[in-house]
């Protein structure tokens, strides 16, 4: 295993560097300082993320393109919570709701790191305390984003967070995936996820509190089904839902496979959201990358009857974890 770390730009007066991590079998994963944006997952020569060519680009992008995201990923109806019976607003950037962490979210900032060097694995903690100052947020979060690779091809996402205060926490990366070299479609793409149920989600896509059967219909991907297909039977022009998860440490979340190539993404959680989102990042009409979030169910917060805490008491940790495994 090897690590370079490499000096690649400059955001608001910060040096932004970028650390690639290469296997022994040539594969790599880049992540970038900035956002700790995972910029590449290159496999046999080809990056399976898309991805922006221009660190530039990444700065302030409305996409968060395989970005951390949070406190708290997804939509806040209202921008609103309420901890310890005392009510907070939180700062807005979508209408009046709060989107993956408001206007200066973890995507905003440039993280420190240090490497971690392993025989078989190379880690890179990124770390930041941060402030209610810095984020509008209730109270502090200490944070730590742990990335590795290893020699089984496997990218793994662990998101620690530690509360000064009272506060919320619900982390992920924004990965997007695009499995051919040329990424002009997704049409070979089949895609499975272990859920029987999804959120059902109002015209700003905010969950109602309402759950929705998946069976007998497009939103079924209890088998592995091609994308687009889905969309026919779902009569809609995207997918941008959130599905409920049958958590289990041995079984992946969600297989993302091209049919052309066999090749295929596992993806392994410990929470029960699965966020799919296909996007059309050329503007023509045709969907080109899907977004795949791997979080607690957006606005969990306010919705205490799903089960799912992502309440922080103060000097309460939290760990989420994610795991992105390769295989053709």
């Amino acid at each position: 295993m090897q690590v370079e770390k490499t000096l690649i730009g400059n955001y608001q007066g910060q040096d932004v560097y970028s650390y690639k991590i290469v296997n022994d079998q040539q594969n790599y994963i880049e992540i970038f300082s900035y956002a700790v944006t995972w910029h590449s997952f290159v496999m046999n020569g080809k990056n399976l993320l898309v991805h922006f060519d221009q660190l530039a680009d990444y700065f302030g992008t409305p996409t968060y393109l395989c970005q951390a995201v949070g406190r708290v990923a997804g939509r806040i109806t209202g921008g609103k919570v309420t901890l310890n019976n005392q009510n907070f607003q939180l700062p807005q950037n979508e209408g009046e709701n709060t989107l993956h962490g408001g206007p200066s979210g973890f995507s905003s900032y440039n993280w420190p790191a240090k490497i971690i060097q392993g025989k078989d694995k190379v880690e890179i903690c990124f770390s930041k305390k941060i402030t209610s100052a810095d984020d509008g947020f209730p109270n502090g979060l200490d944070v730590e984003i742990i990335i590795s690779f290893d020699n089984l091809n496997q990218v793994r996402m662990i998101f620690k967070g530690k509360a000064n205060g009272t506060t919320i926490f619900n982390p992920t990366n924004h990965a997007y995936f695009n499995l051919n070299v040329e990424q002009a479609n997704l049409n070979n793409h089949k895609l499975q996820i272990a859920s029987s149920q999804r959120l059902e989600l109002n015209h700003a896509k905010l969950p109602t509190g309402n759950l929705l059967d998946n069976s007998d219909s497009g939103y079924d991907f209890s088998t592995s089904k091609n994308l687009l297909k889905s969309l026919t039977e779902i009569k809609q022009n995207e997918l941008d839902d959130a599905f409920i998860i049958s958590t289990n440490k041995e079984q992946p979340v969600a297989t993302l496979s091209n049919q052309a190539t066999n090749e295929k993404i596992q993806i392994f959680s410990n929470r029960q959201g699965l966020v799919v989102y296909t996007a059309d990042f050329n503007n023509d009409g045709v969907f080109d990358a899907l977004a795949l979030e791997a979080q607690s169910l957006p606005d969990a917060v306010n919705h205490p009857e799903w089960g799912e805490n992502t309440v922080l008491t103060d000097g309460q940790s939290s760990i989420a974890e994610i795991v992105y495994k390769y295989s053709d």
